[in-house]
């Protein structure tokens, strides 16, 4: 039989396939997130009264540097309390908010450098001196040799991958409609939002702008400040320059919470694997941080077989040390009695395998 004879058939089966309604080619797109856009311009009272309503819609307290990832409220960047040795200068550390102040946000550009500046600008160009005015005094920031920044989100202190409800920027001195703005992209990379922020009704205001969606679901954000870069020749549209110079100051967004399927299980439920400990709860690993109220327990499950052991390592406090287990199915539970930071490893492998436990 020749393979010909099945040609005209082969053709009209393809032919139904591309016309049928439900065919893959022709799904419709899922529609997009849901969120609520917050924008104020003014001065610092008509911004703050929006920017309280924009921390309301996040939910939750606000959450102190250095503090172990949580399941609700948010945290706040406003640069003041940045050191002097990295204030005013070109190489403000990327990682500084998640390493040296814990906040769950690593910072990049494509330009050279990130800067906090407590002159509002003017060592960079004296002409800046009076451009930009710090909505909480002293210290402003921007990217260098760019006009855009942006932050990626991670469990607080942690390398864990996060996503966070919502994230805002108070924004000093935009004169343009249209030349600031923020994109909110999933973890996987598609862009679910882009908002702008209007323009300050009078000289040198403040404009906020912020999104919170129904759910965690921003991996990062794209701040784009601004018509161009600063630099020592920057002269501001309002005083007779072509580009609109924008600088921010106050972030405030979300906890930055565990992608689905890196966390969501029960408290205090710890899995051992080859080589990890992984929260169930909230996905941290290798540190794997758990808070626990005192009176609590913390069990620990071993997902496969495998040498390993809980060794408390006694920094700040301590805690009875397991023996070393191999079992596909063994746990080790141990209640905590008194409030604490109880730090562990694994006793076959060391440091490479690190847990925390925060009882309250």
């Amino acid at each position: 039989m020749k393979p010909t004879v099945y040609l005209p058939f082969l053709g009209l089966v393809a032919l139904t396939a591309c016309n049928n309604l439900y065919s893959p080619s022709t799904t419709p797109p899922p529609p997009p997130p849901n969120f609520t856009t917050f924008r104020a311009e003014g001065d610092v009272i008509t911004v703050a009264n929006n920017l309280d309503a924009f921390r309301a819609a996040l939910g939750g307290v606000l959450n102190a540097p250095n503090t172990a990832p949580a399941a609700s409220g948010r945290r706040e960047i406003n640069w003041d309390g940045v050191p002097a040795a990295v204030t005013n200068v070109d190489n403000f550390p990327a990682t500084f908010f998640n390493v040296n102040s814990k906040r769950g946000a690593l910072l990049s550009t494509p330009g050279t450098g990130l800067r906090v500046d407590s002159t509002a600008f003017a060592s960079v160009t004296a002409g800046l001196a009076d451009q930009f005015k710090a909505f909480s005094p002293q210290k402003l920031f921007m990217a260098v040799g760019s006009n855009q920044v942006e932050v990626d989100f991670k469990l607080a202190g942690e390398t864990t991958n996060g996503l966070t409800k919502g994230f805002g920027v108070v924004f000093s001195d935009v004169d343009r409609a249209g030349s600031t703005r923020i994109e909110y992209l999933d973890a996987n990379g598609v862009r679910i939002a882009s908002i702008e922020a209007t323009a300050q009704s009078g000289a040198q205001g403040f404009s906020f702008l912020g999104a919170v969606f129904d759910s965690p679901i921003v991996a990062r954000v794209l701040i784009t400040s601004g018509d161009a870069a600063l630099s020592a020749t920057s002269t501001d549209v309002s005083t007779g320059g072509t580009n609109d110079l924008v600088v921010m100051d106050d972030f405030v967004y979300g906890e930055p919470q565990p992608l689905p399927g890196q966390g969501g299980g029960p408290v205090g439920q710890v899995t051992v694997g080859n080589i990890f400990f992984r929260s169930a709860h909230n996905g941290s690993q290798n540190p794997a941080v758990d808070t626990i109220a005192a009176g609590g327990s913390i069990t620990w499950a071993w997902n496969a077989a495998g040498s390993h052991s809980i060794q408390s390592t006694g920094v700040p406090d301590i805690f009875r040390n397991s023996v070393v287990m191999a079992g596909a199915n063994d746990t080790y539970t141990v209640t905590f009695r008194n409030p604490g930071t109880y730090s562990y490893q694994c006793g076959v492998h060391g440091s490479a395998m690190t847990g925390r436990i925060v009882v309250q």
